[in-house]
């Protein structure tokens, strides 16, 4: 029979032996790592997230509703809202298929309201060919309108318009040029201004 004695002094060389493997492990995964260099500080939450080619879809009711690209996204966390250069909006419009899309140098997406302004060359290629033109355009997200209170041109097949301000209904389908507007009609052979 194993004394008490003879049992004691096995289990504290094992313990003693257990602890000695542990550290030399630890020691040796030490040195078996690479030196780390001083990690710069954690940015400011006002510090921006630059991204490249970015693109972020909105989806409703299991569906895509629009899609927003752009050639650089910077999202600063403070404000809530994203800078876009280079913008490219597509929002789909029914279930045939057809879509609106906007183009435009530069964008605001705001976060908490996912409303979006742009500015800068705006091109906004309406159904049926038509397209309009102006300098500022806003989406805002919870009205599904794009509207813009810089001048516009319209155009398309047979028709041109031109006035103080613009908006579409996405939903609707509606277009609307307000404010002086003028017109030029063009039926075949016979062309009509005011």
């Amino acid at each position: 029979m194993v004394s008490r004695g003879k049992l004691a002094q096995v289990f504290i060389l094992l313990l003693v032996v257990t602890v000695s493997v542990i550290l030399a492990a630890a020691i040796w995964r030490k040195k078996a790592q690479p030196v780390q260099k001083p990690s710069k500080p954690v940015a400011a939450a006002t510090e921006e997230v630059k991204l490249k080619d970015m693109k972020f879809t909105e989806m409703q009711e299991g569906k895509k509703y629009w899609t927003l690209q752009a050639s650089e996204a910077k999202y600063f966390q403070d404000e809530q809202k994203t800078t876009l250069q280079n913008v490219h909006l597509t929002f789909y419009v029914d279930k045939t298929g057809k879509q609106l899309q906007l183009t435009s140098r530069e964008g605001t997406l705001y976060a908490g309201t996912k409303d979006i302004d742009l500015k800068g060359d705006i091109r906004v290629g309406l159904p049926n060919d038509y397209v309009a033109t102006m300098q500022t355009a806003h989406y805002i997200h919870g009205k599904k309108l794009v509207e813009s209170s810089d001048p516009v041109h319209l155009s398309g097949p047979g028709l041109a318009l031109d006035g103080n301000m613009w908006k579409y209904n996405i939903n609707d389908h509606i277009a609307e040029v307000d404010g002086k507007v003028t017109a030029s009609m063009v039926l075949g052979d016979l062309r009509i201004e005011k």
